[in-house]
């Protein structure tokens, strides 16, 4: 057998068991989605299965690609708060929100908090939690299949609050959780 074949995808059973060999190996998994279309579906998921993880400190890009998936209402809200619309009208390849398995509420809001510090500017609550609340609708509506669900309540942020109602109302996207963390913390403690 030749090295040739398992590349052209002559042999995709085993190649999904190489590529998940690599699953936390991001350098690499990258490096796989350059190799042909086969290589590619199977690494993608991976890489988006967690985007909102420390795998990815200074790059937000992802959000963006989040973003040009949401409707042309929520984007509308957008670029009334200041969001250039080119940074939310890309054309992706594949439905990015459909691959993530885990979510937790603290690093989104980090992350969201970041991209939106950046690009737009300090003190925006109100994009921040438009722009959470969008992609978590945007999740839920694309049936995404979470393993590991985190939430931290806190008496700073609201924001868990403002949303539990969409949890509630959806009972598929938590049905396949096997990790769910819940943490409370109240802020007039913490220094």
């Amino acid at each position: 057998m030749t090295c040739s074949k398992i590349f052209s995808g002559d042999l995709p059973e085993l190649t999904e068991e190489i590529i998940q060999y690599f699953r936390k190996d991001f350098s690499t998994l990258y490096s796989c989605i350059l190799i042909n279309r086969l290589w590619c579906r199977l690494a993608i998921p991976l890489l988006w299965e967690d985007p909102f993880s420390k795998k990815y400190p200074e790059n937000h890009h992802f959000i963006e690609i989040y973003l040009s998936k949401l409707n042309e209402d929520v984007k509308t809200k957008l670029y009334l708060y200041g969001v250039n619309n080119d940074l939310v009208s890309s054309n992706t390849l594949f439905n990015y929100p459909s691959f993530i398995k885990y979510l937790d509420i603290d690093k989104i809001l980090n992350s969201i908090q970041t991209w939106v510090d950046t690009l737009v500017g300090k003190n925006q609550e109100k994009l921040v939690n438009l722009i959470y609340r969008s992609l978590l609708e945007m999740f839920i509506e694309n049936e995404g299949n979470l393993h590991s669900f985190e939430v931290v309540l806190s008496t700073r942020y609201n924001y868990f609050n403002n949303s539990i109602d969409l949890i509630l109302q959806n009972p598929n996207f938590a049905y396949n959780i096997r990790n769910l963390e819940l943490r409370i913390i109240n802020s007039i403690f913490l220094c």
